[in-house]
């Protein structure tokens, strides 16, 4: 496969443009071996998806917000790499950019030419897979040895990369380009603090740090997060505490809020208005409706998560939908992966960004009322309110449930003795290789599913018929595993509901695919970075 493989570059490697081109010409030169360009191709989308998988997978190292940011560039760069490939010659890049996007544009195939339209698709595929490949290698260092022989055995090595100035009018150089062009730009614009230089600090930086200051001309200012309570000492209950946490070797360590920031500095990204922009950060939540009685709602989430204990879905749930960026994006991308007849590669990219750019202004949205409320997580609840209290309760791992105090109870976010990361890590990897093995595909086949999808072998641990059913067991394995409390669940139903940011964002990705610069994503004169106070 690989020798076979490595023609796809062979095939690529040759462009022309000629001096009244509008676009860039690709050209193949002759294969050996007997395969044909249509078998490359066929060859390329069989061997191609192993990289979007094994990124996803790498990306479990990352929180889930600075892990959802990552994929919100990654989706950002293919839109751009997909527009120059679109056919009405007018789709401009994330950044409306038609000077850029016309001089990279793809000249389509002719009418009739079969072998042309095969080599213009695999322009398209080569560049998407060196694309997720430089994300994954370049972003997430320890993901590079993974991704490198991954390319390796696809006869695509990563070393087509190494060059500084690779041409765009090559598929490598094409993904390579939009890929830094667009984290230069979150690094320099987005107020996530991903290089650690917010408030002006210039030596020994601490990536995505809330632990600085600063003030924007409106007087707005951030001056950094600070617990109210110790993890020795609940004085405000009704605030958020940070719990103490250990890797089982000796290592013990107080938790911090992600990001703590990124809900007063970082930016949303496309919406079509600035009045759609204000209306979605406008948003609020009143106060959790349960902070007066946290006696009773101790008692129901030692309930729930011991009902959890014995129950496999449940526990699959809880594992699998910790990290969104490893649950909820790879069932996004099987959900499309499935519908390839009637979704090309191209409206995959804008599907998918479309979407991506919701998660992200959803998390934006959601880490500022997160701040805002700054309210405490069930286990420090459950210790101060009933802790002297023998109570019957989930044990942890292998345990079961047991009688024991109610202070001795923890969510299972919390890493006391379970294992060490390395144990933990094989353990979710394996849980989600069995889920994909043995549940083949997550859609049930019911009637909101057209075509039924052919049930696997084997009863799967979970299924879902629709989208909705997918983000209420997400809520609800939360609630099974003791990290939050039930009433929050629908709270981030209120935030984030409705269908007025969907229309926003879709606009605005339809608008560029159209060739309208004014709704640019990401707009090159976007000014100063003004703060949300909480």
């Amino acid at each position: 496969m690989r020798a076979a493989t490595a023609s796809i570059l062979a095939l690529l490697a040759v462009f022309t443009r000629t001096g009244s081109a509008s676009c860039v010409e690709s050209q193949g030169i002759a294969t050996g071996g007997g395969e044909g360009l249509l078998d490359l191709s066929v060859l390329l989308n069989a061997s191609a998806p192993g990289i979007v998988p094994a990124i996803k997978e790498c990306s479990g190292e990352l929180e889930t917000p600075i892990g959802m940011r990552l994929f919100t560039a990654l989706d950002a760069a293919q839109f751009s790499l997909g527009s120059m490939f679109e056919s009405n010659g007018v789709a401009l890049d994330i950044f409306g950019d038609k000077e850029t996007s016309d001089a990279r544009r793809r000249c389509q195939p002719a009418d009739g030419d079969e072998d042309g339209a095969v080599l213009f698709n695999m322009h398209l595929g080569v560049a998407g897979l060196y694309m997720a490949a430089y994300v994954g290698s370049e972003h997430m260092p320890w993901c590079t040895d993974t991704v490198s022989a991954l390319m390796e055995a696809y006869g695509a090595p990563l070393s087509m990369l190494d060059v500084a100035d690779a041409s765009t009018d090559t598929p490598w150089g094409l993904a390579k380009a939009y890929v830094d062009e667009v984290m230069s730009f979150l690094m320099e614009n987005d107020g996530w603090n991903a290089d650690g230089g917010l408030g002006g600090k210039e030596f020994n930086r601490i990536p995505f740090t809330g632990d600085f200051s600063y003030t924007d001309s409106g007087g707005n200012e951030w001056n950094g997060y600070t617990p109210k309570n110790t993890p020795y000492k609940f004085a405000r209950t009704k605030k958020w505490q940070p719990l103490l946490e250990s890797d089982g070797l000796g290592y013990i360590t107080a938790q911090e809020h992600v990001t703590p920031h990124i809900g007063v500095t970082a930016r949303f990204f496309g919406f079509d208005t600035a009045e759609n922009e204000e209306a979605w950060g406008s948003r609020k939540l009143d106060a959790p409706p349960y902070r007066n009685r946290h006696d009773e709602i101790a008692r129901e989430v030692l309930e729930a998560s011991k009902l959890a204990a014995d129950d496999p879905a449940k526990q699959f749930a809880i594992s699998f939908f910790d990290n969104k960026a490893t649950s909820l994006l790879p069932l996004m991308t099987d959900y499309f992966a499935q519908r390839r007849d009637t979704l090309s590669r191209l409206e995959f990219f804008k599907v998918n960004l479309k979407l991506q750019l919701g998660i992200y202004n959803g998390v934006v949205l959601s880490w500022r009322e997160k701040i805002r409320h700054d309210a405490p997580r069930p286990p420090s609840v459950v210790r101060n309110e009933i802790g002297d209290e023998i109570v019957e309760a989930y044990a942890g791992p292998d345990s079961g449930v047991q009688n024991m105090t109610a202070s001795e109870w923890v969510d299972r976010s919390v890493r006391i003795f379970q294992g060490t990361d390395t144990e933990r890590k094989q353990e979710r990897f394996h849980m989600q290789q069995e889920y994909h093995k043995k549940t083949g595909r997550v859609w049930a086949g019911t009637d909101t599913i057209n075509p039924p999808l052919e049930q696997p072998e084997e009863d799967p641990l979970v299924s879902f018929a629709s989208w909705s059913e997918i983000s209420e067991m997400c809520g609800d394995s939360r609630v099974w595993g003791g990290l939050h409390f039930e009433e929050s669940v629908p709270a981030g139903v209120e935030l984030c509901g409705g269908d007025e940011m969907a229309i926003s964002i879709a606009a605005s990705i339809d608008g560029l695919t159209a060739g309208d610069e004014s709704v640019a994503v990401f707009k090159r004169d976007i000014g100063e970075l003004m703060l949300r106070p909480l």
